[in-house]
């Protein structure tokens, strides 16, 4: 899966590569694998690799190891609207007339989608995206489309473009790797039609077997779940597995997790940071098959 280490690059990421998956950084202390729901052993290669990173932990698919997590495909062949719960079909036919879905060519890519990407980052805050500036686009674009087996599939409100999906298709399996909808046309939904639209599209080309936006998150983010569930992707049980790195093994011990989950409960949504705890938690069950520190 190499071939999606100049895109990762090309986006703004640090990459570490693996023999099946690409590794990023996935907030302030961890990694994590690309494409998302590759599953991988053994945790003593991925110890190895944070070694050479500046990361505490790295978060992948295992098997026999880790935390309960879950999967979202479609895999229905016959994926329409009739797979949407109802108030997220509201949702869809309040825009109807007014948003379409459909793929986009390199050249509508490179023209229109920078602007999607700019309004995404500001809204988010923080320091400026260097993939945000004009020529580093345009090298993001011409990196997409020499990647085989990337999509983009396209939203627009009326006649512009609200958002976008870039896709990684292998193996007859297709990975929603970017979705980014610009806030300016929150009013119409865009994100409902291009979460429907995304699969709607893929899962009916030749050789499709599934169509993913990749796993639940560690913590779960519930209301992002329960949105991909009302798309209609299906939850498929996995396990997550975190492994930390040889120094900051000693996190995952009975006693400092204890304090930190107290921690947490005092402090509520006060510091970010002791979320984090989750992590260790994963972490807890699979540190006795890390391999020697």
């Amino acid at each position: 899966m190499a071939a999606l280490a100049p895109l990762l690059e090309a986006l703004g990421h640090r990459v570490l590569p693996q023999s099946d998956v690409d590794w990023i950084a996935d907030g302030a202390f961890s990694m994590k694998a690309i494409p998302s729901t590759t599953t991988l052993a053994p945790p003593s290669a991925v110890a190895e690799l944070l070694r050479r990173s500046r990361r505490i932990a790295a978060t992948f698919v295992a098997d026999g190891i880790g935390v309960p997590a879950v999967a979202w495909w479609v895999r229905d062949r016959e994926y329409g609207t009739r797979s949407l719960q109802r108030q997220f079909r509201q949702n869809l036919r309040r825009a109807a007339g007014r948003v379409t879905v459909r793929p986009l060519d390199w050249g509508e890519f490179a023209s229109l989608g920078r602007q999607v990407h700019v309004d995404v980052t500001t809204a988010r805050g923080g320091p400026a995206v260097p993939s945000c500036a004009p020529r580093a686009w345009e090298r993001l674009c011409v990196v997409a489309a020499a990647t085989p087996g990337l999509d983009a599939i396209g939203c627009f409100v009326d006649r512009s473009l609200a958002g976008f999906i870039l896709s990684h298709t292998a193996d007859g399996s297709c990975e929603g790797l970017v979705a980014e909808v610009s806030p300016r046309f929150g009013d119409m939904r865009p994100a409902h039609a291009l979460y429907h639209g995304f699969a709607a599209e893929m899962i009916r080309r030749p050789g499709v077997r599934g169509v993913t936006v990749g796993r639940s998150s560690l913590p779960r983010n519930e209301s992002l779940d329960a949105f991909k569930r009302h798309a209609g992707y299906r939850p498929e049980q996995i396990r997550t597995a975190v492994v930390l790195h040889p120094r900051w093994r000693w996190l995952a011990a009975p006693a400092v997790r204890g304090g930190l989950h107290v921690a947490r409960r005092v402090a509520g949504q006060r510091v970010a940071m002791l979320s984090n705890v989750t992590l260790l938690d994963a972490a807890a069950g699979v540190e006795d098959r890390a391999g020697p520190t």
